[in-house]
C-alpha cells in the first residue's frame, strides 16, 4: 500500500460500497459511511501515503458534483418557499457551528478533531476540505499539521454515523414526542390538507408486495395450451 496507494484506494472503496449495501431493519451505512470506516482501519494498520494533489482534485470533483446536481434545483426551489428553506438552512448552519464549537471548547478537542465533528455530524463533507485547508494555513510544524489533518477524518467517520442515524431517530421518535403529536395523524392530516384522498376510486398506494401480470394469447399460437416451463423450453 505504500508503494501502490492507489490499491488501497479501490479496497477501501470496494469494501466501503460492499458494508455499506447491507440493511438492518431497512436502515444501512450506505456506501459513504461504509467507505469511511474502512478506510479509517485501513489506515490505522497500514501507512498509505495521498498525495495533496490526488486530495485537492477529487475535493473539488466532489464539490462540482454536488453543485451541478442540486443548482438547477436550487434556482427553482427559490421561486416558491424558497427564502423559508434559506432561512431554515441558515438557522441549522448557525447552530451548528455553535453546537461544535462549545462542545470542542467543552472536550478540549484540537481543530482536526472538533472539524471532523461538525462535518460529521451535519454529515457536510464539504467541511473536511474546508478545515483541512485552513489547519494548513497555519503557523505550525509540518508534522503537527499533518497530525491534526489526519484526526478530521477520524473524527468525521465516528460522528458521520450519528449524523446520519440520528437524525431518523429523532425525526421519528424523538421529535413527535416533544411536540406531543401523532405522527401518523399528522401525515394524514396533511394529506388532507394537499388534497389528497386516499378513498376516491383510482387512488391506491403505488406500494405492491406482489406484481402480477397477464397475457393473452391467441388461439393459433405455439405456446397456446402449454405450461410456462414448456413455452420457455421451445427456446434455445
Amino acid at each position: 500500500f505504500e508503494k501502490y496507494p492507489e490499491l488501497a484506494t479501490f479496497l477501501v472503496v470496494g469494501i466501503g460500497y460492499w458494508i455499506g449495501g447491507f440493511k438492518f431493519r431497512g436502515f444501512g451505512l450506505g456506501p459513504v459511511t461504509g467507505s469511511l470506516i474502512v478506510g479509517v482501519l485501513v489506515g490505522y494498520f497500514f501507512k498509505v501515503p495521498v498525495s495533496s494533489m490526488a486530495k485537492s482534485i477529487l475535493f473539488l470533483l466532489f464539490l462540482f458534483s454536488i453543485g451541478y446536481s442540486v443548482g438547477p434545483k436550487f434556482f427553482q426551489a427559490m421561486k416558491g418557499d424558497g427564502l423559508r428553506w434559506a432561512a431554515f438552512a441558515t438557522f441549522i448552519c448557525a447552530v451548528g457551528l455553535a453546537t461544535a464549537f462549545g462542545v470542542a471548547k467543552f472536550l478540549n478537542l484540537d481543530p482536526g478533531f472538533a472539524a471532523g465533528m461538525l462535518s460529521g455530524a451535519l454529515t457536510e463533507s464539504p467541511a473536511i476540505g474546508t478545515a483541512t485547508e485552513a489547519i494548513g494555513a497555519l503557523a505550525l510544524p509540518e508534522a503537527e499539521r499533518a497530525r491534526l489533518v489526519s484526526h478530521i477524518a477520524v473524527a468525521d467517520a465516528l460522528c458521520y454515523l450519528f449524523g446520519a442515524f440520528g437524525v431518523i431517530v429523532f425525526c421519528s421518535e424523538i421529535g413527535p414526542r416533544l411536540l406531543g403529536i401523532d405522527l401518523e395523524a399528522e401525515a394524514e392530516k396533511i394529506e388532507k390538507d394537499l388534497g389528497l384522498d386516499r378513498s376516491k376510486p383510482g387512488i391506491v398506494s403505488a406500494w405492491r408486495p406482489f406484481e402480477m401480470r397477464a397475457y393473452r394469447l391467441p388461439a393459433d399460437s405455439r405456446i397456446a395450451g402449454r405450461t410456462v416451463a414448456e413455452a420457455e423450453g421451445m427456446l434455445p
